[in-house]
């Protein structure tokens, strides 16, 4: 029961869709809303499957505002701003306000490694001046890794809605499920891991936030559906078929595989 109760979202991190450089809106505009009609809830922009690092400000912007002008009220929209210091990040977060995004995902400063409190401190700072509400995007392999207790102590900042964990400990991610949601039941949890979907879902995660979403939706989709229907056994082997094509997509530099994957659906 309360497997069909619970609202389940699935994110899409879209690759950049670029023609010489400048962002192809055509194919983002075709790109945006097949996902929404495969059932996709809503998009994770500008963040690493979208080589952020690649576009400029302007660019990133505007695609919020195209994804936003595609898709109208049909699907929700985070927008990664990561940068160095909590002026320029709530900067962008004030700029994706006004094209559209409904919220804003920020991860520790890159580049330089930092400590828990740090973290801690740069992100309460976020948090107390963001105009959009704030998602922790916790991705430790480029990033200065957020330990447990900083993102549980985190997740009680009144404008800290949420945590896209991508550092694939499902130990921790367990342990974050079941001491969050204890304290504040509404705060969102996503894996940012397509292998680790399904046992998310049963543990009690909100969602996910996978790329694969933007090349197989109907098999994603197809795991939350059986996966609510209480058809675990079909759940699973939805799951284990797209392991192998997972893995194929990650055995190229990242996200060079993800990217030749939404080439042949015909978006780039």
């Amino acid at each position: 029961m309360e497997s069909q109760m619970r609202e389940i979202q699935i994110l899409v991190p879209p690759v950049a869709v670029l023609r010489n450089g400048e962002l192809y809106e055509a194919g983002m505009t075709r790109y945006f809303l097949w996902m929404a009609g495969h059932g996709i809830s809503g998009l994770f922009l500008n963040g690493s499957t979208g080589e952020f690092t690649i576009l400029s400000d302007e660019q990133k912007v505007e695609t919020v505002r195209i994804a936003r002008r595609a898709v109208e009220s049909k699907m929700f929209l985070i927008a990664g701003a990561i940068a160095g210091s909590p002026e320029l990040v709530c900067g962008l977060a004030a700029r994706y306000k006004e094209a559209g995004a409904d919220a804003v995902a920020v991860c520790p400063p890159p580049f330089f490694r930092h400590g828990q409190p740090g973290i801690i401190r740069f992100m309460r700072e976020v948090a107390d001046r963001s105009v959009l509400p704030v998602y922790l995007y916790d991705i430790p392999a480029f990033t200065s890794p957020m330990s447990f207790d900083t993102i549980v102590q985190l997740s009680s900042h009144r404008n800290i809605c949420g945590l896209k964990d991508s550092s694939r400990d499902f130990a921790r991610f367990e342990g974050l499920l079941s001491t969050i949601k204890a304290q504040r039941p509404e705060f969102r949890i996503y894996t940012g891991s397509e292998e680790l979907l399904l046992v998310s879902l049963v543990m009690g995660a909100d969602g996910a936030t996978v790329a694969t979403g933007g090349i197989e939706p109907d098999r994603i989709m197809e795991i939350v559906r059986a996966w609510r229907a209480g058809d675990l056994n079909r759940a699973r082997q939805v799951q284990s078929e797209l392991l192998p094509l997972i893995r194929s997509w990650f055995a190229e530099d990242f996200p060079e595989g993800f990217r030749k994957a939404v080439a042949a659906k015909g978006f780039l």
